[in-house]
């Protein structure tokens, strides 16, 4: 939906079909029928936080001319203990760590050294997020190197943080399970002890520096915000219209043939934003990949981690009480505004071993949050909506999925109870997506919200395969976008706007020549004008 603003603002005709009744993917916002009538859910993804990083809401009008509306989390997180006492983390590293004091003085001062180290790598990995891996915008080269030599001093610790593990990181900086604990749940990307996977921990400098954003009336707000910007640039929206088949004309990406057969045929290129798999291995027909593309497609990993994604939304008949933990804090915080987890450092550390085994983990680590704290009209009058999030279940679970998935939402819910009051007294009902279940819901290969694993290894210019970085493709007319491309998942629409601008200076090249056709253009021009020359000199002599 990003790309397609993008293009149908720069004039292009734009047709965007959406497989699913309603628009947004894992941003969707939608009734929570048929299992309870009059409330409203948030499907899958919850706070905006990369999104303000980028220029999407100002190029776009988003909240000039189109209704987006967002308001910054503060705090985002609070880490929520089993005794009633918490740890919030601010936008304001200082405040975060005044309150870590009480945990432990050197933890706070720690914290302090930590957020110094992990701003200057945003300040000098950002730009490089927001721009193609092969072939960046010189200006946002030169961005990032401008914030490396305005932290220099910062380089080295950056290094030695960046190729730890992010338990190694975890515990070189800090003693106490309060600081620890939630620094295991924002972002599960990799194991918690593969080399590397320290730099997860970045995304503590986004909410610092940016914020933490929720839109109102739902994630769904942004995509409804994105769709009034196509459609008032002449572009067109179709839903209930999935992809059956990419269509191939001489080896150039020519259209899509929807399921019954329908074709839509596109004179400039087809951009697909889910899984680029699905692109490649699916909806690419058999034979336009030559051997190797087609080996390097098939070999994108999306279920290697041995974790896998889950999200619960629970209808309750009443609202849902913090009274023990906003009692101890005497603050006057609402508890239930942010994302919250609610384990130790252990649980998660035994909960991913527990998942790369097949087992459910006896405690699930995650994200809890009451979807009615911040948007009221979500449910009846005096009611609310608990939702929760983990990256922290079996891929492959030995018990099987059936099984496996009632053991999941049981303990999340009896675990959650003891932390927001009243879950299991007030339950209406339940939706909770497993892996399978997000995979039919979504079209997310393996039910991955990330679409291509996030190790180390798949970033950058290896995002999602060698040669399919990028977002153009080896095969004309074809491009790609979503999480599954540079830079990450999320609520970010970086791939999108990163993908529309590819495609936007490939369009001009192919209007104006390649800079290679140019060149031949001059010469030809040059050796004409020099055979006219000659022609008048000799026939002046």
């Amino acid at each position: 939906m990003v790309s397609a603003a993008y293009l149908a603002q720069a004039g292009l005709d734009v047709l965007v079909v959406e497989a699913s009744p309603t628009i947004g993917g894992m941003t969707s916002t939608n009734p929570f029928e048929p299992e309870a009538p009059g409330y409203t859910i948030n499907e899958a993804s919850m706070q905006a936080s990369l999104f303000r990083t980028t220029t999407i809401d100002k190029d776009l009008g988003l909240s000039s001319k189109f209704g987006l509306r967002q308001t910054v989390i503060d705090p985002a997180h609070v880490q929520l203990n089993y005794d009633g006492t918490s740890l919030a983390l601010w936008r304001d590293p200082r405040r975060t760590a005044d309150e870590l004091r009480y945990f432990s003085p050197s933890d706070a001062e720690a914290l302090i050294d930590l957020y110094r180290v992990i701003d200057a790598a945003v300040e000098i990995g950002l730009p490089l997020m927001q721009t193609s891996p092969v072939t960046p915008d010189i200006k946002k080269v030169l961005q990032a190197a401008k914030g490396m030599a305005k932290n220099r001093k910062e380089l080295a610790a950056i290094g030695r943080w960046m190729a730890s593990s992010q338990v190694e990181a975890i515990e070189d900086s800090f003693e106490s399970d309060a600081i620890r604990a939630p620094l295991t749940i924002a972002l599960p990307f990799m194991p918690f002890d593969a080399d590397l996977s320290g730099w997860s921990l970045i995304y503590l400098g986004v909410l610092s520096k940016y914020g933490v954003s929720m839109f109102h009336g739902g994630t769904g707000a942004f995509p409804a915000a994105l769709a009034k910007s196509v459609k008032s640039h002449g572009g067109r929206i179709r839903t209930n219209a999935p992809v059956e088949q990419l269509l191939v004309h001489n080896g150039k990406v020519t259209g899509v043939r929807l399921r019954g057969g329908e074709e839509l045929l596109a004179r400039r290129a087809v951009l697909t934003a889910c899984s680029p798999k699905t692109t490649l291995t699916r909806l690419l027909p058999d034979g336009v990949l030559p051997r190797v593309l087609k080996n390097k497609a098939e070999k994108i990993p999306t279920r290697r981690r041995g974790i896998a994604d889950y999200k619960l939304n629970v209808a309750l008949s009443g609202t849902i009480s913090m009274e023990k933990h906003e009692k101890w804090r005497g603050d006057g915080i609402d508890l239930r505004l942010g994302c919250n987890s609610f384990n130790t450092y252990q649980e998660s550390l035994d909960a991913a071993k527990a998942c790369v085994r097949g087992d459910v983990p006896d405690h699930i680590p995650g994200l809890g949050h009451a979807t009615t704290a911040f948007d009221k009209g979500f449910a009846p009058d005096g009611c609310d909506i608990f939702w929760f999030w983990t990256g922290l279940t079996p891929t492959d679970p030995r018990i099987g999925w059936d099984e496996a998935k009632k053991q999941i939402t049981e303990r999340v819910i009896n675990d959650a109870s003891h932390y927001y009051q009243g879950i299991e007294s007030l339950e209406v009902a339940r939706r909770d997506l497993a892996l399978p279940d997000i995979e039919e819901r979504f079209w997310a290969i393996d039910g991955s919200v990330y679409h291509v694993d996030p190790v180390i290894s798949r970033f950058g210019p290896l995002k999602p395969a060698d040669k399919f970085a990028g977002y153009r493709t080896p095969i004309p007319g074809l491009y790609l976008t979503g999480a599954g491309t540079h830079p990450v998942a999320g609520i970010s629409g970086m791939p999108g706007q990163n993908a529309a601008h590819t495609m936007l200076k490939d369009f001009r090249n192919e209007d104006n020549g390649s800079l290679g056709d140019r060149v031949r253009s001059a010469a030809l021009r040059e050796n004409t004008l020099a055979a006219r020359y000659e022609k008048a000199s000799v026939a002046s002599q």
